[in-house]
């Protein structure tokens, strides 16, 4: 019969056991929710100061192309690129006169369901819309000139079916100046990489710099969230606007959402794992993401702050630790060097961690994520206005070992 002294000494034991496994435990934990990124290759752009990249399949083979624009120079240039490990290497590029005389914005999408990404671009000097339709060679054929009416330029541009008919639709931001106000300019699809004419509506504020679109209120209606930059010399400081889908193609009036001064970009993901889209916005003059949760009725919890390095001014999202919750990443907007990106893992309650910072190239106006390299994990790329460059990112974090 074991004695009192062998039973609180076996007890003593059981308990240190089990410290050291949580311990253990906890310790596998945090190494594993670690990222690292190999050091940013720097390459030149294609065009000067470059505004905007997008990447994607454009040969329909599984490998990331990617397309660079700039407001300095007409017309987008692609390349097959593909980085490989330990240099990253790009096809050379193909450009053509597609995409305006001043694209701002480019974004991959398949407007004509052919299969092949096509391309969708903004511009600084005229409210225009240009589309590009690709061939799956990396190279486009410009196909519609779409105009609005109610400004002087496109800012920010999204593509997905809004009114249900199974083809993709046009939402891009139009700016105006204080006696002509900012609106959204809304290109209904009709097949074929045709558009219909503007339907112009309020973006709930001034100077639209950003769009997101997604289903807020789970009624399977696309809705749209606007970062409104406001005039700040007129002492508007923007906010955040929701606008309800009706499942037309129409809107419901905006609902308006402050808390973040002058924001430059919204995105929207789930970040807390409750099926409800919540917002994430960076503001360029803020050293912030702002966060706020989706109630899941197309109203949001008050917005929290989290630091994210100097000059946030472009924000996207993925799992790059391969824990299985959404992380954020930035372009820190900074000039002179140090230059760097930010990434901020998340805790999977819609709360981050603080930004762990990555040297890239010169002033990196916007960030992109994808799978370069084929291995399932998901790398970074900006572009880098300050020295015409483009920096990639490969991301070599250890990721959890899948069970069987």
């Amino acid at each position: 019969m074991k004695n009192a002294w062998y039973l609180v000494c076996e007890s003593s034991m059981r308990w240190l056991i089990s410290v050291a496994l949580l311990l253990t435990y906890a310790q596998a934990q945090s190494s594993a929710s670690g990222v690292t990124f190999a050091k940013a290759e720097t390459i030149p752009s294609p065009v000067l100061y470059p505004t905007s990249m997008a990447a994607g399949d454009l040969s329909v083979g599984g490998e990331v192309g990617f397309g660079v624009v700039g407001n300095e120079e007409p017309g987008l240039c692609a390349s097959f690129g593909v980085p490989k490990n330990p240099s990253p290497t790009l096809a050379p590029w193909n450009c053509s006169g597609f995409a305006g005389d001043a694209p701002v914005q480019v974004v991959f999408a398949d407007v004509n369901l052919d299969g092949n990404m096509d391309a969708v671009a903004t511009d600084a000097d005229l409210p225009l819309v240009t589309v590009g339709l690709g061939n799956g060679k990396g190279q486009f054929r410009p196909d519609a000139g779409l105009y609005a009416q109610c400004g002087y330029a496109t800012e920010a541009v999204a593509v997905a079916d809004i009114n249900g008919d199974g083809i993709p639709d046009i939402v891009a931001t139009v700016l105006g100046v204080a006696n002509n106000p900012s609106c959204l300019a809304i290109f209904l699809g009709e097949g074929k990489g045709k558009f219909s004419k503007a339907q112009e509506i309020s973006s709930g504020g001034s100077t639209p710099f950003s769009v997101a679109i997604g289903d807020l209120n789970h009624d399977g209606i696309p809705d749209l969230v606007i970062g409104n930059y406001g005039l700040p010399f007129y002492g508007d400081y923007g906010d955040v606007a929701v606008l309800l889908g009706n499942g037309d193609g129409t809107f419901q009036k905006p609902r308006h959402f402050a808390g973040l001064r002058d924001p430059f970009q919204v995105i929207l993901v789930d970040l807390n794992g409750d099926g409800n889209l919540d917002i994430a916005a960076v503001a360029n003059d803020q050293a912030v993401v702002w966060i706020a949760l989706g109630k899941g009725d197309g109203t949001f919890y008050p917005g929290n702050s989290y630091p994210a390095g100097d000059e946030p001014i472009s924000i996207i999202t993925a799992d790059f630790n391969g824990d299985g919750i959404p992380d954020l990443a930035v372009a820190n907007y900074v000039n002179p060097k140090p230059c760097y990106v930010s990434v901020l893992l998340g805790n999977g309650d819609g709360a981050f961690q603080k930004p762990t910072h990555y040297s890239v190239g010169v002033s990196p106006q916007q960030i992109v994520t994808a799978h370069f390299t084929g291995d399932g994990k998901p790398d970074i790329a900006t572009i880098n206005g300050g020295d015409s460059t483009i920096s990639i990112l490969l991301n070599t974090t250890q990721f959890p070992t899948k069970k069987p």
